[in-house]
């Protein structure tokens, strides 16, 4: 017989117990909304394990929307004719609501679950629809950015970075955050009164506070309903009210909302230093465009020097970013360097010294003249005959494609006569460009199928690499290929595509603003914001501005 005591059996349990954690700790989603994952580590079997399991419930989640409607615990007030009227003017601009939904499904998901990590109404998700229509870009001319259109200083109060390289209030993780908890400040503010508190995230607690004395001293009554508040705000909060009711309740009214899964999409990585956006779309097999709309809140085509390092990515793709993150050289990471001043440098020097100009220097670091104290660290482009040497030495196999990609660019023949003609001209071998890529052959390549590959012809490949026409190439040759020439060829494209008949190229002078320079051209500020992908109106001495004149 065998003897099982009591102690035993809890010794037991607690193993099971946990084997059960060890083989679902990847498999549960977080609370955050978000999964998170480490800077430049293969990921281990398990992981990636876990990983798949995270795309598998993703991609069988229930309909969120099923899952809001159920989650609303505010009072709607549908029968209040100021939410009737809201109601009404949703049920008839079905085009900006499905605009809006479908713009929020990156997002939603991530919302949700961090209103409820602060015991928010769900209703609150609901707000960028008619703050930013879910548009991570969108930017107020009161100077109000982001998907809950938040004002510098409110941003600020709540933590949230903002800088030539980065602002947080697009960044829709960082902002999610702030926004939540300035509403959850406003609830205390207003001891749980949720109208106020909304209003309030509009107008500004101190005007709704007004309002409330305002009425108590007329003896009037100091409910929501009956404050003196501007039009705007007295329709801010019937709007959510009436959106709120119109999910609830589909079977009344019948509005097409785009599925969104009710799983966590986004994923985010930490890459661990400053990396350029094109190269990091490549490694997750995303086009830059994708990228950036999932990571608004980098102003310029890197993340920032001094961090924050993280990007958001959608877990499909994580997989394929992380495997070429870890075999890719830190060198093609990013085409700058840090540089610590020393006693007697000036900007002037500096910029000589590396071949780039005054204006360039000044407006990546932010200097507001040419003298630099010692110690002050700069960002400085690198020099791409530096380049070389290294990405030669320390070259790793190409990018490892999970997922077939279809190219970003296509290229154009003519190009290739000129990269041979100017090589040709400066009697020089070829020199490493930004946003060129280190190769490693495969068996069975051979430069017609390399070529192909990268959308370049034979001659542009053998011009950055100076072999004989009957060249073999062997598995672990490294070749240099002069992908720049793809980019630059869609830079200029889009410049052309900016450019109409009658538009002006302004480059900015010291104490110049975008208002001035609007109405020296008789144009409009947003104009002006909208041509150039302006995403505030700071402005930099020797900025290069498309005024867009024929308006």
């Amino acid at each position: 017989m065998i003897q099982f005591t009591f102690q035993k059996f809890i010794k037991s349990l607690i193993i099971v117990s946990l084997l059960l954690i060890s083989l679902t700790t990847y498999a549960l989603p977080n609370g955050e909304g978000i999964q998170v994952y480490q800077q430049n580590i293969h990921l281990s079997p398990e992981r990636k394990q876990g990983l798949a399991e995270d795309i598998n419930r993703y991609r069988n989640a229930n309909d969120i929307w099923d899952v809001l409607r159920h989650e609303f615990s505010l009072p709607h007030y549908e029968d209040s004719p100021l939410v009737q009227e809201q109601i009404t003017w949703f049920m008839t601009h079905q085009d900006f609501l499905l605009k809006s939904t479908s713009h929020a499904a990156p997002y939603l998901y991530y919302i949700l679950q961090q209103s409820r990590k602060r015991h928010l109404p769900a209703e609150v998700v609901l707000l960028p629809v008619f703050e930013s229509s879910f548009d991570p870009f969108a930017y107020s001319p009161a100077g109000a950015a982001g998907i809950w259109q938040m004002m510098p200083g409110t941003a600020t109060g709540y933590g949230i970075k903002q800088d030539w390289w980065y602002d947080g209030r697009r960044d829709v993780i960082a902002s999610t955050k702030a926004a939540l908890n300035y509403l959850s400040y406003l609830s205390n503010f207003f001891k749980g009164n949720w109208l106020f508190a909304i209003a309030a995230y509009d107008t500004g607690e101190g005007n709704v506070m007004n309002a409330v004395r305002k009425n108590i001293n007329n003896g009037l009554d100091a409910n929501y309903w009956s404050l003196p508040l501007a039009q705007e705000t007295r329709t801010y909060v019937p709007r959510l009210l009436a959106l709120a009711t119109i999910i609830a309740h589909p079977e009344k009214y019948p509005v097409y909302l785009p599925p969104v899964h009710n799983a966590p999409y986004l994923a985010q990585m930490d890459v661990g230093a400053q990396m350029e956006l094109k190269h990091a779309a490549s490694f997750a097999g995303l086009s830059l465009k994708a990228l950036m709309q999932l990571n608004p809140g980098y102003n310029r085509l890197a993340t920032s020097p001094n961090g924050p390092y993280k990007l958001v990515l959608p877990i499909e793709n994580v997989a394929q970013f992380s495997e070429n993150l870890a075999r890719s050289p830190l060198s093609q990471h990013v085409a700058w360097q840090h540089y610590t001043a020393k006693r007697g440098d000036s900007v002037v020097t500096i910029a000589k010294h590396n071949n780039i100009s005054v204006a360039m220097l000044r407006q990546m670091n932010q200097l507001s003249s040419n003298t630099l104290k010692p110690g002050i660290k700069l960002v400085i482009p690198h020099t791409v005959t530096t380049l070389l040497k290294a990405n030669l030495e320390t070259a790793t196999p190409s990018f490892v494609a999970f997922n077939k990609v279809e190219p970003l660019h296509q290229a154009i023949p003519q190009k290739s006569s000129r990269l041979m003609v100017a090589l040709e001209k400066t009697e020089s071998h070829y020199s490493l460009q930004p946003h060129d890529t280190i190769y490693m052959v495969r068996a069975g390549d051979d430069l017609p199928t390399i070529s192909r590959r990268f959308h370049l012809s034979e001659k542009d490949v053998q011009a950055a690499n100076p072999f004989p026409d009957n060249k073999i190439l062997t598995p672990g040759d490294r070749l240099v290929i002069p992908t720049h020439i793809n980019t630059n060829i869609a830079e200029n494209a889009e410049l052309q595509y900016q450019l109409t008949s009658g538009d002006t190229i302004y480059e900015v002078k010291q104490g110049d603003t975008i208002e001035q320079i609007a109405q020296k051209f008789n144009t409009s500020p947003p104009a002006i914001r909208v041509a150039n992908l302006l995403a505030s109106n700071d402005l930099r001495d020797g900025d290069r501005l498309v005024i867009p004149t024929h308006l």
